[in-house]
């Protein structure tokens, strides 16, 4: 008897509007896939998600101090700011008419804040004049350099290899009062410019010649002189 494929097993998986299907009311399961057909999630979303839980093993590590922490933090900090990256490409591509489909599907942090850097200043945006440009630049090159491929925290052994051997998360340290305020500062910052570029977005949606209720401008500046 061929086996169905994993995404039409109907034990895990039903039809919102034809309810549970027998095969699922009768398995006792902890998780499900139900098709609700509501609109595709986005990265930012998922972005949103995933820092209020970097937030919440921030909070509980600082208070506990627990090292065997590290990979935990560290995979929730990343995958965070891999998601912001990934919600900025995907509102890039939007406005230039040229989705990165490559770049979407890579864990290549700088290759992508490069993409989209790249495409913001020739565009005329003002993201350098952010104060949070230099926080959020480091953030990215510290993770690219320790965790390029984005395996090193998921599965505690990654594929690239420092000093000729497989790199290990017990390796890695922390600096809490760098890492804190740098994820903060990178996630206020992707968060914003990603915002702007959907907002333009929808103001030709919505014939708007102002929008309404977000200010593109709204951002920390940079100190007079310091540009």
């Amino acid at each position: 008897m061929k086996q169905k494929p994993p995404a039409e097993d109907p034990r895990f998986h039903h039809e919102i509007w034809t309810g549970a299907t027998a095969e699922s009311a009768n398995t006792v399961s902890g998780i499900y896939y139900v098709e609700n057909h509501n609109g595709q999630c986005s990265y930012a979303e998922l972005a949103l998600d995933f820092q209020i839980a970097a937030d919440l093993v921030i909070e509980t590590y600082q208070k506990n101090g627990m090292g065997n922490w590290t990979a935990p933090l560290a995979h929730l900090v990343r995958q965070t700011l891999e998601l912001r990256l990934k919600a900025l490409l995907d509102m890039v591509g939007q406005k230039s008419g040229k989705i990165e489909t490559r770049l979407l599907y890579s864990h290549d942090l700088k290759a992508i804040w490069t993409h989209c850097r790249d495409w913001l200043g020739q565009s005329g945006y003002r993201f350098r004049e952010d104060a949070r440009l230099a926080q959020t630049v480091r953030l990215i090159e510290a993770f690219h350099a320790i965790d390029p491929s984005g395996d090193l925290f998921r599965f505690g052994i990654s594929s690239q290899t420092a000093f000729g051997k497989q790199k290990s998360y017990d390796r890695v340290g922390l600096r809490m009062e760098i890492l804190v305020p740098d994820f903060a500062a990178s996630d206020g910052f992707l968060q914003h410019w990603e915002a702007v570029l959907l907002r333009e977005i929808m103001a030709i949606e919505m014939n708007w010649d102002k929008d309404p209720f977000f200010d593109p401008n709204d951002f920390p500046k940079v100190a007079t002189g310091a540009l």
